[in-house]
């Protein structure tokens, strides 16, 4: 009886360890995957002068659904944003999507914790340019178009 009680509660803490996983996924596996190489590639410098700076995902349409990743570095600019998006791997990041492109991509939409990244004041003059990967949607993939600098 008291084994079976043992394995009644180790297997109710590993159900309530996958639903606490599960929570913590914002993106889908591509999207996931693509901010998080971007991220490697491109890291934020860790100074003070640079605590606005923010991943910036952005979803628009012209004749292409297109997706693009940047670094702003004078934080939140659009009203029609969403985030901030961080977990144990990957850095803040916020998206921006006024035309309700990103559906299939996002699993949360958040709006919380955007204050300390709106920009108060004059932007501090910054000497780094950061490239911007962009992307063509295609159903549920994203296909890698450019590096612009």
């Amino acid at each position: 009886m008291k084994i079976n009680l043992l394995y009644l509660f180790v297997f109710g803490l590993l159900i309530s360890c996958n639903n606490a996983k599960k929570e913590d996924v914002f993106f889908n596996d591509n999207l996931y995957n693509e901010i998080l190489n971007y991220q490697k590639k491109n890291p934020i410098p860790n100074k003070s002068l640079y605590k606005l700076f923010i991943y910036e995902v952005s979803f628009s349409k012209t004749r292409d659904t297109l997706l693009t990743i940047t670094v702003s570095p004078t934080g939140i600019r659009s009203k029609n944003s969403y985030g901030i998006y961080r977990d144990k791997v990957t850095k803040p990041s916020y998206i921006i999507d006024s035309q309700n492109l990103s559906n299939r991509f996002m699993k949360i939409y958040k709006k919380d914790s955007i204050k300390s990244y709106i920009l108060e004041g004059t932007p501090p003059h910054i000497d780094i340019i950061y490239p911007v990967y962009k992307y063509k949607i295609e159903g549920d993939k994203l296909i890698f178009i450019d590096s612009l600098k």
